[in-house]
């Protein structure tokens, strides 16, 4: 299995990230469950040292003299079991306290919370000493060596860091970050002739300023009867008991191909628009996510169609190919502006998908018209001559 997950620049080199699934027997799944609980414990003892400093002195520790604690920490006898996973391991724990920690002062993130061993999802990072070997389809860890791995696709390059990671319904996977000599390519020029509005919406997916509509699966609406019978089995179950622990692990299943359904629709998508595309630029709304699944009529379609997700796919493979993403303001009113003669309503209600524009009597698709008000705005943006 292969996932794009991020790309950055760095000295014009492109870091890809590339994830398989990997298959461990039981003496290597207990090591890698040891992993976890190790990278778990350190991180929230970090983040409880962090919150302690942070509330005598009004700020944080720095990386060095957290590292120095953890040293000291793991010389004590009753902590001599941190020794048996990778140290390596456990530094890039105290990172992410210290990243978190970070981006919290910069106002980038909220405060950090602790990691809860009853979360199913579980992940450590190795930053070293990491190996693959497709030849006999295998990937060696620091303290853990040949794991069996189905390789769909191999890579060239250097390993910078592998993510073990495993999910609700128990399968592991290895997210392998790799920095080839591939040169991030410069961006093309954004041209009024090579620039499409895209719409993103509930009913479809998207509309393009073209006319063309990418339709919505609703693949969680399409599984929801069957989710809520078996989460209604679930209810009914003895917490704990192993009927429990089915019964849990057949909803996390259902929660898991409705993801991997629509993680599929998005890499197919965004694909078809930049690489069997003619054009270089893309507009596209700023959406402030967050803030539109307060409304409880509209947020489980919001979160079912999945806007942030295909946004950030299509934005990384924008960069992958030297093409542009454009954001347009999300106060912007995209929707209420005839974009034939500019002239704004004072409301139109969701359900007014058609409109005539009582100005110059233009008949409108209330999706069309907002795509080609983003993509009129963003090329105005661009311009300098955006006035919102």
């Amino acid at each position: 299995m292969l996932g794009y997950i991020s790309i950055k620049d760095d000295f014009q080199t492109m870091l890809k990230a590339y994830k398989y699934r990997i298959y461990p027997n039981r003496e290597q799944q207990v090591l890698i469950e040891r992993h976890f609980g190790c990278s778990r414990f350190v991180f929230n003892w970090a983040l409880a040292l962090q919150k302690r400093y942070y509330a005598m002195f009004g700020k944080s520790l720095s990386r060095s003299k957290i590292q120095s604690h953890l040293v000291k920490k793991k010389k004590k006898a009753r902590f001599a079991w941190l020794s048996e996973v990778n140290s390596q391991s456990l530094l890039n724990a105290l990172l992410n306290v210290h990243t978190a920690f970070t981006n919290f002062f910069k106002g980038q993130a909220k405060f950090p919370r602790f990691k809860s061993k009853k979360i199913p999802q579980r992940s450590y990072q190795c930053p070293q000493h990491c190996t693959v070997n497709f030849a006999q389809g295998m990937i060696n860890l620091p303290k853990i060596k040949g794991i069996k791995a189905v390789f769909s696709r191999e890579f060239e390059g250097r390993i910078k860091t592998v993510t073990i990671s495993k999910t609700a319904t128990g399968k592991y996977y290895a997210s392998i970050l790799v920095e080839n000599n591939e040169v991030a390519p410069t961006p093309t020029t954004i041209e009024p002739s090579l620039t499409v509005g895209i719409d993103l919406g509930i009913s479809h997916l998207l509309v393009l300023s073209d006319s063309s509509k990418v339709d919505n699966p609703k693949h969680l609406s399409k599984a929801s009867q069957r989710l809520s019978a078996q989460q209604k089995i679930f209810a009914r179950k003895q917490k704990q008991s192993k009927n429990y622990q089915k019964q849990k692990l057949a909803v996390a299943r259902i929660h898991e191909k409705v993801r991997n359904q629509r993680l599929d629709l998005h890499h197919k998508v965004t694909y078809k628009l930049i690489c069997e595309n003619q054009a270089t630029s893309y507009a596209i709304e700023d959406l402030g996510v967050k803030n539109m699944v307060k409304n409880r009529k509209l947020a489980k379609a919001i979160n079912d169609v999945g806007w942030g997700q295909f946004v950030t796919l299509l934005t990384y493979k924008a960069k992958w190919y030297g093409k542009n993403v454009l954001k347009v303001n999300r106060f912007f009113a995209s929707s209420k502006i005839c974009s034939h003669c500019h002239h704004k309503l004072e409301s139109l209600p969701l359900s007014v998908r058609h409109w005539t524009c009582p100005s110059c009597q233009t008949h409108h698709d209330r999706d069309i018209n907002a795509s080609n008000n983003i993509r009129q705005h963003a090329l105005a943006d661009v311009a300098g001559l955006a006035t919102v």
